[in-house]
């Protein structure tokens, strides 16, 4: 009998030696190490605890103070800012890697065809200029993840609205074209973005974006205020700008109808447009064009959603019931 126990207690130790080694060989996915850049009001964030990816460590480059007072309401001490762009070096760099998702937008004025003004990528004096910080970064970042092995994963965002040399020379620094996404399809705003990325199927998204909305395109009067009787005079606006008076174009004219009377947007409304909740940037004593500045410079909040969605299957995420402090906020 002490024979058959024993043997039986070997064959117990190797099915479980067997199970153990199945469960070994199941692929553990990284935690997201983060670095955005331009990170203004913290949409990418957001949307980052919105599709549940588990995040190691955020970090954000933004010198606006409106912006880093709302981003520390929301996200408390979870977003490690490090200040100008053009401030973050190598030997900065090199004390936060690895990172594994580099994102940002650099400022978009200058690179505007509707600006008459505009400087263009190479004024030193001009915000375009600013692109080549984000690609000095992504260019270390870029080389020390090939050269270390690890993953790594990035986009740039900026206006379609630039002439063709511009974004033939970004294309060129970054070593692809982008892909147009236009936020119509998720909300009523036309609002074109090229997406430069190396993304897993970045190139698919236009496509998929066009499908999966094609039988419910947004419309303006889903985002108005019905208790006030206000009603859409046009099916989508054109894009939003920091001046309240953008609304009151050839394309758009005044979108609502209240009370017998042609009017704008609410900024509640307009926060809902961005895909963010009615109040969202109602902090501290912000002004209504400060609290519209900051929204005109923020993603457009359905459209990251769908670009970091592409990361699914990359990185680890949060179980359903686990729901962080911020998620928890954001939620209500």
């Amino acid at each position: 009998m002490a024979d058959n126990q024993s043997s039986d207690m070997e064959v117990d130790d190797n099915e479980s030696t067997i199970v153990s080694s199945s469960s070994a060989s199941t692929p553990v996915l990284p935690r997201l190490r983060v670095l955005s850049l331009f990170n203004g009001i913290g949409t990418g964030y957001r949307a980052l605890l919105k599709l549940k990816f588990d995040i190691e460590v955020f970090y954000a480059s933004e010198i606006d103070e409106d912006a880093l007072m709302l981003t520390k309401y929301y996200f408390s001490e979870t977003i490690t800012q490090l200040g100008s762009v053009s401030e973050i070096t190598t030997n900065v760099l090199d004390q936060i890697i690895p990172i594994n998702l580099l994102f940002g937008g650099s400022p978009s004025s200058d690179l505007s065809e509707d600006n008459n003004k505009k400087k263009g990528l190479f004024d030193p004096t001009g915000t375009g200029i600013l692109f080549f910080d984000y690609y000095r970064i992504w260019n270390y970042l870029s080389l020390k993840a090939a050269r270390e092995k690890t993953p790594f994963y990035w986009f740039y965002e900026n206006l379609a609205s630039m002439d063709i040399e511009n974004k033939d020379i970004i294309s060129e620094y970054l070593e692809c074209q982008p892909i147009v996404l236009d936020s119509f399809h998720f909300n009523p705003q036309r609002r074109k973005r090229y997406i430069w990325s190396n993304f897993p199927r970045i190139t698919m998204l236009p496509d998929i974006q066009k499908l999966k909305y094609v039988n419910n395109a947004p419309k303006l009067d889903d985002n108005l205020e019905k208790n006030l009787d206000r009603q859409a005079n046009v099916e989508c606006v054109g894009t939003i700008t920091s001046k309240r008076s953008c609304l009151q174009d050839n394309k758009s004219g005044d979108p609502v109808c209240q009370d017998g009377q042609y009017t704008s947007l609410f900024i509640t409304e307009i926060e809902e447009i961005f895909g963010l909740p009615q109040h969202f940037t109602d902090v501290a004593d912000l002004s209504i064009s400060t609290r519209q500045k900051l929204l005109r410079r923020a993603f457009s909040g359905q459209v990251i959603v769908d670009v970091l969605d592409l990361l699914s299957g990359k990185f680890a995420k949060k179980k359903s019931e686990e729901k962080s402090e911020e998620e928890s906020d954001l939620s209500q």
